[in-house]
């Protein structure tokens, strides 16, 4: 990951203040979709996003008030132990709830039909005899 950062950074590094705004709205939405992404797939999600999907059990709202209460909990961390505060924090307090919560719905859709098609592609009755003559079970025993 550090190694593909300073390999982007001398092909992407915006000057103007507007180069600077695109990258980070960018930025914003790809970490919304790939967030949405591996809680779906339940794909190693870390303590933040374990912990956003707890709040959203526990007080029974949507995802966006789980994910915008954690992210406003970090930011009165930041201001107490005077951490860095700029306007990318502030924007990712404010926007980074909704993002999360508009790319959910889609990437269940999406990944729904990615599963679906995956265990029922054409060969799929023939991988699975393929797979239990390799295991030594007869073809009847696995459904």
């Amino acid at each position: 990951m550090i190694c593909g950062f300073f390999l982007l950074h001398n092909l992407i590094t915006p000057e103007p203040w507007y180069g600077k705004v695109v990258c980070f709205g960018i930025g914003l939405v790809v970490i919304g979709l790939g967030t949405a992404t591996y809680l779906h797939t339940n794909f190693a999600p870390i303590p933040v996003d374990r912990l956003t999907l707890i709040i959203q059990e526990l007080t029974r709202t949507n995802i966006f008030v789980s994910r915008t209460f954690i992210y406003l909990v970090f930011l009165i961390l930041a201001m107490f132990f005077n951490g860095p505060i700029g306007v990318g924090t502030l924007l990712t307090v404010c926007l980074g709830g909704p993002i999360l919560h508009y790319f959910m719905p889609f990437t269940e859709k999406v990944l729904g039909r990615v599963l679906t098609h995956s265990r029922t592609s054409p060969n799929y009755d023939n991988d699975k005899k393929n797979i239990q003559y390799r295991m030594g079970y007869p073809s009847t025993e696995l459904c």
